[in-house]
């Protein structure tokens, strides 16, 4: 049931930051996600391990984000500081990494290229529906489709192999 949870939480919270960019609703969109990050942290057997995940997260998205918006592959709408990504994207990434030890955990027990493969088809598609849904523009052309799918190929794999670092359990302890 924890993993189904998890897996609607990050899905629902998608929905909302999408839906509160293009409807204008991004401050309630922004507090539900903290408030399922809260709940997640608050029900977690392990919390260090979470947080720093989810920081790693946070700092590789707000890098990734930034990037491709400055390079004209994706324009991001709503809130930001400066010329970085904008909030909402900053809570989906806190939310996607804590799926990641979760409903998406068995990609731990797969070899990475999986979640490479995940990357490669989900990443694009991901941002491609979120620009068709208003919270973002994005001209999906084959270079700019290509950037995504390569930068999430490159992430998602290294965001699993990290997890999986992070929650295995220490050599030499039962």
């Amino acid at each position: 049931m924890r993993l189904f949870l998890n897996a609607l939480g990050f899905q629902t919270a998608w929905w909302a930051c999408i839906a509160g960019i293009a409807q204008g609703l991004e401050i309630p969109a922004l507090f539900y996600g903290l408030v399922l990050a809260g709940l997640h942290l608050a029900f977690a057997p392990q919390r260090g391990p979470e947080i720093k995940l989810a920081a790693i997260a946070l700092a590789l998205g707000i890098a990734i984000d930034t990037l491709l918006q400055a390079a004209s592959v994706i324009d991001f709408y709503g809130w930001s500081l400066a010329y970085l990504s904008p909030f909402w994207l900053w809570v989906l990434w806190v939310l996607f990494a804590m799926t990641l030890n979760s409903s998406l955990s068995f990609l731990q027990t797969k070899p990475l290229w999986w979640s490479a493969l995940a990357g490669l088809a989900f990443g694009p598609l991901t941002y491609y529906a979120g620009a068709q849904l208003g919270a973002a523009s994005f001209d999906g052309s084959f270079i700019h489709i290509s950037a995504l799918a390569l930068t999430w190929m490159i992430a998602m794999p290294y965001l699993v192999h990290t997890a999986k670092q992070l929650f295995s359990p220490l050599k030499g302890q039962p």
